[in-house]
């Protein structure tokens, strides 16, 4: 019986030079061993109390886990970040009330809580609609005349992208599409005789496009795309004279791969995303032909092609646009 109580002395005891410490995270687990890999025995929520050695709180540096008991009395671990020790002296004072920066233990969702919860609210649907600007892809036609002058407009028109998100992507980064462009540009020659020919082209390009997120936060997204287009050239050339006017219309197909870059910058509207970037392109050599006859033939010289010959093109042009998610 003396040995019994004198055990529960030396436990009350020990107690009264023991601490107790505070829990600042949301949720502290106990863990079986000192290791966050470890098995988790119980978890302590916010505020409640816990024991802790009467050697830990005169520690300057506390050690990364600090020993306790779990509900049963099993020897369990505390990461020592997670705690407030409660010295009721000034060191206390020296200890965080909360936990640094964000709480790793903290899994509540931010208010407010999107009204789809508990299903996905993300669109992985986008369409873009830009304005776009480059060079003129230059396919000159073989006049029979000296030229005195001319002058070239910048290519300018529209851009459509249609895409969705790819089912593998885990990460809503890669998404498959189709690109649609459409665009065009004036030329403007005088000739030594006097002559002048306004030529008007255009372009409509379609094809597949498939592009990737390769950086992303809340506020921005930066894009790399690749593809590859199916265009319809169209010329339209106007001789003038002082005999008159001619015109001719030539048309053809080409095939020309591209590259993307572009700088998303998210939610600016509602569902709504503002883009700008650039285009690489690289036109293959292609042909535009014509059934249209000569019916000034001063106007055209002494011999009149039938076709315009286009060698290999690239182009550069630069869009600004918005994009909708839905």
């Amino acid at each position: 019986m003396k040995k019994i109580i004198f055990f529960l002395f030396l436990l009350l005891m020990n107690n009264a030079y023991s601490y107790d410490a505070i829990v600042i995270v949301l949720e502290a687990p106990l863990l079986k061993e000192a290791s966050l890999q470890s098995t988790v025995l119980q978890t302590v929520r916010k505020g409640n109390l816990i024991y802790v050695p009467n050697e830990i709180g005169n520690l300057k540096d506390l050690p990364e886990f600090i020993q306790t008991y779990d509900r049963v009395g099993n020897i369990a671990y505390v990461p020592s970040k997670y705690l407030k020790i409660i010295t009721n002296d000034l060191s206390e004072s020296r200890m965080p009330n909360q936990s640094p920066g964000n709480d790793p233990t903290d899994y509540r969702l931010e208010e407010p809580i999107p009204a789809s919860y508990p299903f996905d609210d993300n669109s992985f649907l986008r369409a873009s609609l830009a304005l776009l600007a480059g060079n003129t892809i230059k396919s000159p036609y073989e006049y029979n005349s000296n030229l005195n002058g001319q002058s070239f407009s910048s290519e300018s028109g529209g851009r459509l992208n249609l895409s969705r998100k790819i089912k593998f992507d885990k990460h809503d980064r890669y998404y498959f599409g189709l690109l649609g462009i459409i665009s065009s540009s004036t030329n403007t020659i005088q000739f030594k005789n006097t002559n002048k020919s306004s030529e008007s082209r255009s372009i409509l390009r379609i094809g597949p496009s498939i592009t990737f997120d390769a950086f992303k936060n809340h506020d921005y997204r930066l894009t790399l795309g690749t593809g590859f287009t199916y265009n319809y050239h169209k010329s339209i050339l106007k001789m003038t004279g002082p005999s008159g006017s001619d015109e001719r219309f030539f048309s053809g197909f080409s095939f020309s791969p591209m590259a993307s870059t572009l700088i998303q910058i998210l939610n600016v509207f509602p569902d709504t995303d503002i883009i700008a970037g650039a285009d690489f392109s690289l036109f293959l050599p292609h042909t535009q032909s014509t059934h249209d006859e000569v019916t000034i033939p001063e106007l055209w010289g002494s011999a009149s092609p039938t076709q315009i010959q286009a060698g290999l093109s690239p182009q550069v042009s630069f869009f600004i646009g918005l994009q909708a998610k839905y």
